[in-house]
């Protein structure tokens, strides 16, 4: 299936394919940065800590939301409202597409460079489990 190939630059960086994954990065970076940062006017910062903690940043958001949020004291006016728009603003927004924009950098710098693909099917002569490229299917 072609969504199996949209694998995170810490996939690559994992197996061995540091050049893929660095290189996505920073198509990632600059991608995020144009679109965040100069359009809408997000912080650079936000955008990095997003590609850096990828779907780490998803569990770290619904931690707050669901568990810290409470415990954030409400004595100044509007401090808890103001905490949610940071953490909207600065993680969870970023995050969220940064998500999507690593792995399509990711395969389409993969693509680019030569990496084949591969993909666990049963073979349908014997029934094994195998792996194929996308060129074999």
């Amino acid at each position: 299936m072609f969504i199996e190939n949209f694998k995170s630059p810490h996939f690559y960086w994992h197996t061995g394919n540091k050049s893929i994954a660095v290189k996505s990065m920073i198509v990632s970076t600059a991608v995020m940065w144009f679109s965040l940062a100069v359009t809408a006017g997000f912080s650079i910062w936000g955008i990095i800590i997003a590609l850096l903690l990828d779907a780490v940043g998803f569990w770290i958001a619904l931690i707050y939301f669901f568990f810290l949020r409470s415990y954030i004291p409400n004595f100044v006016v509007d401090f808890q409202e103001k905490a949610d728009i940071l953490m909207m603003t600065q993680l969870l927004i970023p995050v969220f597409i940064g998500f999507f924009v690593s792995r399509a950098s990711s395969f389409f710098v993969a693509k680019r460079v030569g990496y084949k693909f591969h993909n666990l099917k049963a073979c349908r002569y014997c029934g094994k489990e195998q792996i194929f490229t996308e060129y074999e299917k």
